[in-house]
């Protein structure tokens, strides 16, 4: 089978290629996937540089996400999922979730542990498939860390993103108000469609004093955020007394100076999030929504551009500009095997 595939950390013109290795076996409790669209993240792109810790493994098989059909199955799974639409996630990565795997899912075929292969909602493509790992899953877990959010006002900072994305149409869909950070009209627009009831410009507009206008001087009960350390301390300003910021990222201060008793004094909560190793509990309830979000039509992941299995290189490049709107998906076509 064709595989991408990389040895050594470093930029992707220099360290990624295309090779012809063998094809997987599903062992016991695993299924094997032919992959037909494989999601390259964010976070694909920082370990593929180096940013996240050395190699693990003398050479890897990158990206985590996927969607496929199901080809074979091993001792410990049904038969009756073969053939199978599934959509994966934790590909690329150890049972843990807190290393990085041999396999992943720029590849052909993949084998993955059977709970990892989740039924893919009828009319949902492979493309849009393959954005539902990383990208919904962390929208989920963040967006739902402090209880539902039904009737309350939800700040999404970095709503044209990819995790951004998802979360402001899963808070719509449970009934929240949203107000969502953006860097330009574009993505401000891209957010609107779907469904943020007030952009800002964080760039250009003043955050705390903004989203405060935006919701009539009342604080605010929960905030999905892509950038704890630039926000973390003016919480104690826009959110209520209980409420939370729940944190997937820091880029911009991976260790940040938290000003801590204005934070104590709020009782505010801190939820960081780190998807791959979600237990079990918050996985399966991040799926049962997902599921039934996307079945409601409450749902569509926002592709920014696909690319084919030989241009993974130009996809992890359109990642690393920063200015993609949704997700980058690498398509695979098998007829061309």
């Amino acid at each position: 089978m064709k595989a991408i595939f990389y040895s050594d950390r470093g930029a992707a013109r220099e360290v990624l290629g295309i090779d012809h290795v063998p094809a997987p076996v599903a062992t016991a409790d695993e299924v094997l996937v032919k992959v037909f669209a494989s999601g390259a993240n964010p976070s694909d792109v920082k370990t593929r540089q180096g940013n996240l810790g050395p190699m693990t493994v003398p050479r890897t098989i990158p990206h985590s996400d996927g969607a496929g059909i199901i080809e074979a199955v091993g001792e410990g799974v049904s038969k009756r999922r073969v053939g199978e639409k599934v959509w994966l996630y934790n590909v690329n990565r150890t049972p843990c979730g807190m290393g990085q795997g041999e396999h992943g899912t720029a590849a052909e075929f993949v084998a993955v542990d059977k709970h990892l292969a989740v039924p893919l909602t009828h009319g949902v493509s492979f493309e849009e498939g393959a954005c539902l790992g990383v990208p919904a899953m962390t929208a989920h877990r963040a967006l739902f860390a402090n209880g539902p959010v039904a009737g309350k006002t939800v700040l999404i900072t970095g709503g044209a993103g990819a995790v951004g994305s998802m979360a402001i149409q899963m808070a719509k869909y449970r009934g929240a108000k949203v107000i969502t950070t953006v860097s330009g009209e574009e993505k401000a627009e891209a957010a609107r469609k779907d469904g943020a009831d007030v952009t800002i410009n964080y760039k250009t507009e003043p955050l705390a004093e903004r989203v405060l206008e935006a919701n009539s001087g009342e604080k605010l009960d929960h905030i999905v955020d892509v950038d704890f350390g630039v926000h973390v301390n003016i919480t104690p300003d826009i959110l209520k007394p209980d409420a939370m910021i729940a944190a997937y990222a820091s880029t911009s201060a991976p260790q940040p100076a938290i000003d801590y008793y204005p934070l104590m004094f709020n009782n505010t909560g801190i939820q960081l999030v780190f998807v791959y190793a979600m237990s079990w509990r918050h996985r399966e309830a991040a799926q049962s929504d997902i599921d039934q979000m996307l079945r409601d039509g409450a749902l569509r992941p926002r592709i920014a551009k696909t690319y084919t299995l030989d241009q993974t290189v130009e996809a992890h490049e359109h990642i690393e500009t920063g200015t993609q709107i949704g997700n980058v998906i690498v398509t695979i076509s098998h007829d061309a095997s």
